[in-house]
C-alpha cells in the first residue's frame, strides 16, 4: 500500500470522486507517496497566491508526478474544457491547470526553499485522469494542443494503476533530464516540501507505523478464518513462517478464555512463550511449554515426561483442568514422548463429551529444523488445512525467505501488502570482518529509528562467530544491548530488523536449510544477512544449485536470494 497524506481523503466536493481515486493511488506499492489536495501559498508584493494539486505522487525512483482528476463527463468545444453539465472548466482546463500546478511546485522547491541541488537531480512530469470516461472515448478526436493522451489516465488505468502511472513517469523530457534521487533527497522532500510536519517524527518511525497498520489489517483478515472452524472441534493447521499461525492460535485462545473456559496454550520455545504470556495475558489462558507443564501437572521441580504421561492417562475422563489445548509449533514436538502427551492431552479434551473441548494445532512443515518428517498426531489428523497468505513479512523478505529455503516460488501475499526493501546480504571474512560490519549495520539501523534489533546465528550460541562479542544473550555495541540468540530459539517470535550471522557455504550449498529460513522469516520490515564466505565460495555455492561462473559471483549470489549485494567495509567507510 502507498503511504497516503493524509491518510484519509481531506474534504472534497461529493461528485468528484476523489475518494475513489484516493483509494485507488492507494493500492500502489508502498514505494510511493501520495498527498492529497496539496497546497502551495506564497505571498509576494503583499498578495497572497494559491494553488492546489487534486495529488501528487512521489517515487524515490521515478520522480514527482502533479495529478489533476476530473470526475464524470467531459467535453471540449469553442475553445473550452465543460463539466458534463457544460459548465466552463476554471483555470482553462485540466491540462493547463495541472501543468501550471507543476511548475508552481518546481518555482516553489526552488525559489522560496533553495532546493536547486535537489530539483537537479528530480524529474517533474503530470498527468490528468478522467477516471468515468473510457479510453475508447478517446478514437478519433482531436484533442487541444496542451493536452495528449500520453498523459492521460482513464478508467482502464485503475486495473494495472501502477503501470499506467509509470508510463508516464518513462516519458521522455525535452532536456533529457533523469531521475537520480537518493534516500537523501527523499528526507529533504518530504521534510520540507510536501509534509513538513514529518520533521516532529523521523520518516523512519512514520513508514513504522504505516507498515503495522497494514500488518494489523492482514492479521485480521487471517483471524477472520477463524469463523469458519466455529463448529469444528479438532483441526491442525499448516503455513509458512509469517501466515498467521501464532496470532490466529493465541484469537482462538482468547474467544474460548473470555467465555469462561480453562485453555491450555502449549508451545516448544521457551521465548515464545514468555512473550505471548506477557503480551497475551488472560485469566483463563494458561502458557506452557511441555517441561512447564509436566512440572506444574506432577508438581515436581524437574520435568519427568514418563510421569506426565501416567498423569495425563489417570486424568482421562475428567481430571485435566483445562476445555481446550491449542499448540503452536506443533512441528517441534518430535520426540517420541512428545507425542505421546500431545495425543493425551488431545484425548483428554475431545474423548470427554461433557468437557464440550476442543483441540487446534498449528505448524510449519518448513519449520521442521530436527527432523522432515511430520509428527503423528498432524499426519492422522482429519481435519487438516493450510495457511497460504503471509502477513508479518514484506514481500522481499517472505521471498528471501523462500529462496532461502530452495523454493523459486514467489510468496502469496494478502492484498495491499507490502513490497519492502530488498534484504542485504554482506559477504565478509572473518571474525574481525564480521563484527565491524554488524556495527555498522547497527549504526544504520539506528540512524534511520530502528529500535527492535535482533541478532540470530544460524549455529549455536557457543559456536557463532561472535560468540565472544556476547554474554547472557546480548550483544553489547557502544553501551546499548541488543538481543542475540539461535534462529531455532527464535522460532515464533519477531523483530522488525534481522541480522542473520553465520551463514557459510555449507548452508547455503545445501538444498534449502530450513534454519536459515526459520532465522530470515522472523524479520518484519529489514533482513541483513551476513555470509563468511571467498570468492570461490560464492562459486561453489552458485554452481551447487546450477548456477553458471560469474564475474561477480558474489553480487550474482546476493540475487540469487533476492537480495542486494553489499561489499563488506570497515566501520569508517559507512
Amino acid at each position: 500500500m502507498a503511504i497516503m497524506y493524509p491518510d484519509k481523503p481531506k474534504s472534497f466536493e461529493p461528485n468528484s470522486g476523489e475518494d475513489l481515486m484516493f483509494s485507488a493511488l492507494e493500492s500502489l506499492p508502498d514505494s510511493y507517496y501520495v498527498f492529497h489536495s496539496f497546497s502551495i501559498v506564497t505571498v509576494k508584493d503583499g498578495v497572497v497566491y494559491e494553488s492546489e494539486a487534486d495529488f501528487v505522487v512521489y517515487n524515490e525512483s521515478k520522480g514527482i508526478m502533479c495529478l489533476e482528476a476530473k470526475n464524470g463527463q467531459v467535453s471540449y468545444s469553442e475553445g473550452y474544457w465543460r463539466y458534463g453539465s457544460g459548465k466552463i472548466m476554471a483555470n482553462d482546463g485540466p491540462y493547463r491547470q495541472v501543468a501550471n500546478n507543476k511548475w508552481k511546485l518546481r518555482k516553489y522547491m526552488t525559489e522560496t526553499l533553495g532546493l536547486w541541488d535537489v530539483f537537479s537531480r528530480c524529474k517533474m512530469v503530470h498527468a490528468v485522469w478522467f477516471p468515468a470516461v473510457k479510453k475508447e472515448k478517446f478514437k478519433g478526436i482531436s484533442l487541444p494542443a496542451e493536452s495528449d493522451l500520453n498523459l492521460t489516465l482513464t478508467q482502464e488505468s485503475e486495473d494495472d494503476l501502477e503501470a499506467a502511472i509509470a508510463s508516464i513517469f518513462d516519458l521522455k523530457l525535452p532536456n533529457q533530464k533523469e531521475n537520480k534521487l537518493s534516500h537523501k533527497d527523499t528526507d529533504i522532500l518530504l521534510n520540507k516540501v510536501f509534509a513538513p510536519t514529518f520533521s516532529l517524527i523521523s520518516i523512519a518511525e512514520m513508514k513504522h507505523d504505516h507498515y503495522e497498520h497494514v500488518f494489523k489489517k492482514m492479521e485480521r483478515e487471517q483471524v477472520a478464518l477463524l469463523n469458519y472452524l466455529e463448529e469444528q472441534n479438532e483441526a491442525v493447521i499448516n503455513g509458512m513462517a509469517g501466515t498467521g499461525k501464532t496470532v490466529m492460535a493465541v484469537k482462538k485462545a482468547i474467544s474460548h478464555a473470555e467465555r469462561g473456559d480453562k485453555v491450555l496454550f502449549l508451545c516448544y520455545n521457551v521465548k515464545l512463550k514468555e512473550h505471548l504470556q506477557d503480551v497475551y495475558s488472560h485469566e483463563n489462558v494458561f502458557y506452557y511449554t511441555i517441561d512447564g507443564l509436566a512440572c506444574k501437572l506432577c508438581n515436581t521441580a524437574v520435568p519427568d515426561y514418563k510421569m506426565l504421561r501416567q498423569t495425563l492417562s489417570d486424568m482421562y475422563g475428567g481430571g485435566l483442568p483445562f476445555q481446550h489445548v491449542i499448540i503452536d509449533e506443533g512441528q517441534d514436538f518430535e520426540l517420541a514422548d512428545e507425542m505421546d502427551i500431545i495425543n493425551l492431552l488431545k484425548m483428554n479434551v475431545l474423548d470427554d463429551e461433557s468437557k464440550n473441548g476442543s483441540f487446534y494445532l498449528f505448524y510449519d512443515k518448513n519449520q521442521m529444523v530436527q527432523s522432515r518428517k511430520a509428527p503423528e498426531y498432524i499426519d492422522q489428523a482429519d481435519c487438516r488445512l493450510t495457511l497460504y497468505r503471509n502477513c508479518r513479512n514484506t514481500f522481499n523478505i517472505a521471498t528471501t525467505s523462500m529462496r532461502l529455503l530452495g523454493s523459486e516460488k514467489k510468496p502469496k501475499l494478502l492484498e495491499g501488502a507490502l513490497e519492502g526493501e530488498l534484504p542485504e546480504l554482506f559477504v565478509v571474512s572473518g571474525v574481525l570482518d564480521t563484527v565491524k560490519n554488524i556495527n555498522a549495520i547497527i549504526d544504520s539501523l539506528w540512524e534511520s529509528d530502528y529500535k527492535d534489533i535482533q541478532i540470530l546465528t544460524a549455529k549455536t550460541e557457543e559456536s557463532s562467530i561472535i560468540t565472544d562479542e556476547c554474554s547472557t544473550g546480548v550483544y553489547t555495541y557502544k553501551g546499548k544491548k541488543i538481543p542475540f540468540t539461535t534462529c531455532r530459539r527464535f522460532k515464533g517470535l519477531e523483530a522488525e530488523a534481522i541480522l542473520l550471522v553465520d551463514i557459510t557455504k555449507e548452508l547455503l550449498a545445501k538444498d534449502g536449510d530450513s534454519v536459515l529460513y526459520v532465522g530470515a522469516s522472523r524479520a518484519k520490515y529489514r533482513l541483513m544477512l551476513i555470509c563468511d564466505a571467498g570468492e570461490e565460495d560464492c562459486i561453489d555455492i552458485l554452481t551447487a544449485h546450477g548456477m553458471k561462473k560469474n564475474k561477480k559471483p558474489e553480487k550474482a549470489m546476493a540475487a540469487m536470494y533476492n537480495a542486494k549485494f553489499r561489499e563488506a567495509k570497515s566501520e569508517d567507510e559507512w
